[in-house]
């Protein structure tokens, strides 16, 4: 790590609030295509499309999840290693020996990142009722919701000097977030 300086739990703190105002405007769009979808001229078409959990988890995934991973990695993999927020930031993401690393390693990065973003849609989509009027949820959806925030909180942890400023997704992907000078 020679002459990397890791980036500070604050830093990507505010790297990712960045990047998540992208995200929230993709979601955005989305939801106005999905409002206009629904009471449009195709509305009984669409509502029979998300008619299942199965369906409605599949529809999110890609749409909104897939596309999240996508632009994480290939941002993260890039010549400048870093996304959006990053770059406002000043930080970027490298290999423990300081190096770009690759679109493989950066993509189990950016599925492990999101990976509670997808489990929660999974779980959430199989309560019955959800989101207007829930009913019971099965017992599976709140060990997965459950597993989904031990997840976030491991990754939490490891952002702090605790956890020696590396997330479980860095330690998967062998990498780690650096001061972009560095």
């Amino acid at each position: 790590m020679d002459g990397l300086v890791r980036a500070q739990v604050w830093r990507r703190i505010q790297a990712f609030m960045f990047d998540y105002l992208l995200i929230l405007g993709y979601l955005a769009m989305l939801a106005t295509a999905g409002l206009l979808l629904t009471l449009g001229p195709i509305g009984g078409e669409w509502s029979a499309l998300v008619s299942t959990p199965w369906r409605k988890d599949l529809l999110a995934f890609f749409t909104t999840v897939l596309p999240v991973i996508a632009y994480f990695t290939w941002s993260e993999r890039s010549a400048d290693g870093a996304t959006w927020g990053k770059e406002r930031v000043g930080l970027r993401v490298v290999g423990l020996d300081g190096r770009r690393f690759g679109g493989g390693r950066a993509l189990a990065r950016s599925v492990a990142k999101f990976l509670p973003w997808q489990m929660a849609h999974t779980a959430l989509f199989y309560i019955p009722g959800f989101p207007m009027a829930s009913a019971d949820p099965p017992a599976w959806t709140v060990w997965v919701l459950g597993a989904m925030w031990v997840l976030v909180a491991a990754y939490l942890v490891g952002l702090t000097q605790f956890g020696g400023g590396r997330t479980i997704y860095d330690r998967l992907s062998a990498s780690q977030v650096v001061e972009a000078g560095g």
